[in-house]
């Protein structure tokens, strides 16, 4: 029999996720290692698009074939996604608050927040002290990206409901990622506005490439209910994105990391679940993995400047990376426990008492008043 936990994740999904974002982590704080290496890491992020196509399709689509309106779709992924967000963007510009006032003749605090409250609405912005199109957190482009792709995917339903459909959204993708990536020679497309446009490409291929998986596993409705140690070592194949390539042959290890490696390791998340004794684990590196991706930045910021100021830090390797991600991993546990949770659980239970108050002031319907007149 299942447990709890069992029947509501993909455990061993959970768990990838989770350790693919302590790799960010530790990709972003590179500059604490020995040589300010340069982790090629950048194909780790579509991991997590790829991840949210099969989790959408998974939790939606039975919903979309029952009615669900795109308005409804887009609140819900709202709700999801905005309290983690707005609390990086509250951090990120406090930050960038501190970094910059008083820096220069165009950074009066009037400046900075003016450049800073786009953000909040979620809304890219050319910060001239940024090339990025979140300055105050850098992760957040892919939150935009993320809800960008999210409505696309809810409008065209109608036509890519047969797998038919959606094969040909996939290939054209594929070819509009790798058309981008070859022009502006990266697949790091998407966060710096310099390659801005190129995001879409790559934020569609590896999106809908989620999607087809679930199709193509037969549009499961349950977790897999397999068990096996062999889910540790599987969550730790994402560790050879570390491992680089001769410039030469960057690119186009990059583009086979993105349009193969990524779907493999997702199906190979999903065919098997954790023992019981590490699914608790497993599901914590999962819960606080989004947290952890969106907070990070921010303390990243924070404990580099420290670190200007008390050289130690940077004159003992990697120490400076392991306290970014201690204290990222402290804070995001609790800003997902005691923050997030609450707050998505209040939302909701409000939209919940909002929608039965107007389902209960509707009028009747003109059949129903009909036949309480005749009596």
């Amino acid at each position: 029999m299942k447990t709890r936990l069992e029947s509501q994740n993909f455990l061993t999904l959970d768990g990838g996720r989770g350790v693919g974002a302590i790799l960010v982590v530790l990709g972003h704080s590179a500059m604490f290692w020995p040589g300010f290496p340069t982790l090629p890491l950048v194909p780790l992020v579509d991991i997590f698009f790829i991840l949210s196509g099969f989790v959408l399709a998974f939790a939606y689509e039975p919903r979309f074939d029952r009615g669900m309106t795109p308005w409804q779709f887009m609140l819900a992924r709202i709700v999801r996604l905005y309290p983690l967000y707005i609390l990086g963007i509250l951090m990120g510009t406090a930050v960038h608050l501190y970094a910059y006032y008083g820096d220069g003749p165009d950074s009066s605090l009037g400046d900075l927040l003016f450049n800073s409250a786009p953000a909040f609405l979620m809304v890219p912005w050319m910060d001239p002290r940024s090339e990025y199109i979140y300055a105050a957190n850098v992760p957040a482009w892919t939150l935009f990206f993320e809800l960008v792709i999210n409505l696309f995917y809810i409008l065209i339903y109608p036509l890519i409901r047969r797998t038919s459909g959606l094969l040909v959204v996939v290939a054209l993708s594929i070819a509009l990622f790798l058309a981008m990536a070859v022009h502006y020679d990266t697949t790091d497309l998407g966060s710096r506005w310099t390659e801005f446009w190129g995001g879409f490409g790559r934020v569609g291929c590896t999106f809908f490439t989620g999607v087809l998986i679930y199709r193509l596993m037969g549009k499961p409705k349950e977790t897999s209910s397999r068990r096996s140690l062999i889910s540790v070592p599987l969550i730790l194949l994402i560790l050879f994105y570390g491992i680089g390539a001769p410039e030469p042959w960057k690119l186009p290890r990059d583009i086979i990391l993105v349009t193969m490696v990524g779907p493999t390791l997702l199906w190979l998340f999903l065919i098997v679940q954790p023992p019981r004794w590490l699914q608790t684990t497993f599901a914590t590196l999962g819960g606080m993995s989004y947290a952890l991706y969106i907070l990070h930045f921010p303390i990243y910021e924070t404990v580099k400047r420290v670190a200007w100021k008390y050289p130690v830090i940077l004159e003992t390797p990697a120490l400076g990376s392991f306290i970014v991600l201690g204290i990222s991993m402290a804070v995001s546990y609790a800003a997902w426990q005691w923050y997030d949770e609450p707050v998505r659980a209040a939302i909701n239970k409000w939209l919940k008492a909002r929608r039965k108050r107007a389902e209960a002031n509707m009028p009747a319907p003109a059949d129903n008043v009909a036949v309480t007149r005749s009596r």
